[in-house]
């Protein structure tokens, strides 16, 4: 066997050596027995009338004086409970077995602390099992006898054949070594952070969490006692270790599913195992936190995390931030829960606290079918029409609306946006380029013609695609496409009863304003019959109540066009000699709309002549 013996000194009665790096309380006594020519530790032990156990690491320091060894020289390698390093906890050292890495005593180095720590089962440099029955004599390796290279039967501990370790096994003892290298791959050790020195207690909770016992109460495992307990117990860490993430957010699912599911918490319903989890405060072990977070995010139906992070969408959320999504009430959605129109749940606490829970998947829906109906707001905002024109197109039955018992739940808007869509998809299939004046379909309304059903007969034909339009590209909306005018006029020809002029006519017909035509009309200076037009009213002129006017009156501004001059200056003369005007319609500080008798003229003619 090569394992070094180092340097050796003397001390009063005893040759001493140093401890080496890593080297465990155990194995150093063991080796300082076979310095001073024991065969066996508990000879050596016994020169001192002592006993490897607690009571000898509680009196570490007198038994460094009895020995005559440096202070301080047992107590930085000795076992405590709260040590520096992981593998030197007290609370996880092995009392009732010694395990070896043969390959490392082959390898001349010393017994390692990290064997002494019940979880470790592995040597993590060459990645092999330990060993803690001689494979001669079949007894257990023991801390409290055998000897530094041999078993008490005289096989050379450098002859133990090796076993390959599992994966697990080898990341648990590198993680209780202090190992950063394979913690970064479970642990958060960003800005130069170390393993925690708390590792084995963690490792322990995990390992704990799937243990049962005969009470059905999990969390208490049995301490082990040998390698053998020890692989039992971590054993069920290959699922955590070996699939990280997955296999521990799967783990934690299991432990919610299985969970009180009227709990409205993840602190109640994971009880005892969120409560040992939150202990472990170093940052270090936030990826396992945010692992807990993915997995109530899909498992978890309750309203609070507890002090989790949520890291994504839940597949669970409450009333309160589904209706904020949503933009809709809480009360609204409770009720629809309640009354099974929606999917969801509903849980009680305390006095009276009702909980509602939305699966994500159903404010998806939601979403989604608020968005396919509109409102009118939106749908006059897609077609590009007014109000007014809007209401024509429902009236015309182009725009149909969709009754609330046929709708689906929580849906506001009442018109469906595909119908809309298709309707100005077809309207611009049929468009038809033509050469003549145009005119864009939101000027197609009531200030067009006074004859709201041959308004309305025009819309329908547009619908249809008798009327086709003359401009609408792929980027207009419906109110922006252009049609010819000759074909509106010719549309609404066929559905005039009378051969009476609206105001618009009788301006296009003489070049007057339309707003000047209107207001002879209600003044009676020009002959015509009233007929609603929306909320308010309109005129009809017939030809020859147009005659009449135009073999009374001359309007001033078509007078002063004739003559080349303006109207001001004609208004002036007229004033100057005593001609009244009528017919005058005020526009802020001005007057529009003069009209001068032909008979006033005819006198003014006369006396010039």
């Amino acid at each position: 066997m090569s394992l070094r013996l180092c340097e050796v000194y003397e001390v009063p009665g005893l040759f001493a050596v140093p401890p080496l790096k890593g080297e465990s309380l155990i194995g150093y006594l063991r080796r300082l027995a076979h310095v001073n020519g024991y065969r066996d530790v508990s000879e050596f032990l016994t020169r001192f009338r002592r006993k490897y156990g607690r009571i000898l690491v509680e009196n570490i320091e007198h038994f460094e004086q009895e020995m005559g060894l440096e202070k301080g020289l047992l107590v930085a390698i000795s076992p405590s409970a709260k040590p520096e390093s992981p593998s030197l906890s007290w609370r996880f050292e092995r009392h009732h077995s010694d395990p070896i890495c043969p390959s490392c005593l082959a390898d001349g180095l010393p017994f390692q602390q990290t064997w002494r720590h019940y979880l470790v089962t592995a040597c993590h440099h060459h990645k092999t099992r330990l060993q803690d029955v001689c494979p001669v004599c079949k007894t257990t390796l023991r801390p409290t006898s055998g000897g530094f290279d041999k078993c008490r039967c005289g096989f050379s501990y450098s002859n133990f054949s090796g076993v390959a370790a599992k994966d697990h096994e080898v990341i648990i003892s590198a993680l209780i070594a202090g190992d950063s290298t394979v913690g970064k791959r479970f642990l958060d050790l960003a800005g130069g952070r170390q393993v925690p020195k708390d590792i084995g207690a963690f490792i322990n909770f995990l390992a704990s969490g799937f243990a049962q016992n005969r009470t059905g109460k999990s969390g208490k495992t049995q301490t082990p006692k040998s390698v053998a307990d020890s692989l039992e117990l971590i054993e069920p860490l290959a699922t955590v270790f070996d699939h990280w993430p997955n296999g521990f957010e799967e783990h934690v699912r299991g432990l919610i599913l299985a969970g009180n599911s009227e709990s409205n918490s993840v602190p109640s319903m994971l009880g005892s195992w969120y409560q040992r989890l939150m202990k472990f405060e170093d940052d270090a072990y936030q990826p396992f936190r945010d692992a807990v977070s993915r997995a109530a995010s899909t498992e978890f139906k309750g309203t609070y995390l507890g002090k989790l992070t949520p890291l994504q969408a839940r597949e669970w959320v409450s009333a309160k931030q589904a209706a904020k999504e949503l933009g809709i009430s809480a009360q609204r959605l409770v009720a629809e829960v309640q009354s099974g129109q929606i999917a969801g749940k509903q849980a009680h606490s305390g006095y009276g606290h009702r909980h509602t829970m939305i699966p994500r998947f159903e404010i998806s829906n939601i979403y989604l079918d608020r968005k396919r109906y509109w409102d009118g707001l939106q749908a006059r905002d897609y077609l590009g029409v007014t109000r007014k024109q809007f209401d024509l197109l429902r009236a015309s039955e182009l725009i149909h609306e969709v009754a609330a018992e046929y709708r689906p739940p929580l849906v506001d808007g009442c018109i469906y946006g595909e119908s809309l869509k298709e309707l100005t998809t077809n309207i611009r299939n049929c468009t038809k380029v033509q050469a003549g004046e145009t005119i864009p379909f939101n000027q197609l309304n009531l200030r067009r013609t006074t004859y709201r059903a041959a308004l309305m007969h025009v819309l329908q034909k547009i619908s249809t695609g008798v009327i086709k339009p003359v401009v609408a590209e792929e980027n207009m909306r419906l109110g922006e496409f252009h049609f010819s005018v000759s074909d509106i006029d010719r549309e609404l020809g066929t559905q005039r009863l009378s051969k009476d002029w609206t105001a618009n006519d009788v301006a296009k017909l003489t070049g007057w304003k339309a707003q000047a035509v209107t207001h002879w009309c209600k003044l009676g200076l020009l002959g015509s019959r009233k007929v609603p037009h929306g909320p308010s009213e309109s005129f009809l002129v017939r030809p020859q109540q147009l005659a009449i006017f135009q073999s009374e009156y001359m309007p001033v501004a078509t007078l002063a066009r004739s003559r080349g001059t303006t109207s001001r200056k004609l208004l002036s003369d007229f004033e100057s000699k005593g001609i009244e005007t009528h017919g005058a319609q005020m526009e802020g500080k001005t007057t529009r709309g003069h009209l001068v008798k032909l008979s006033d003229l005819a006198s003014l003619l006369s006396e010039a002549a």
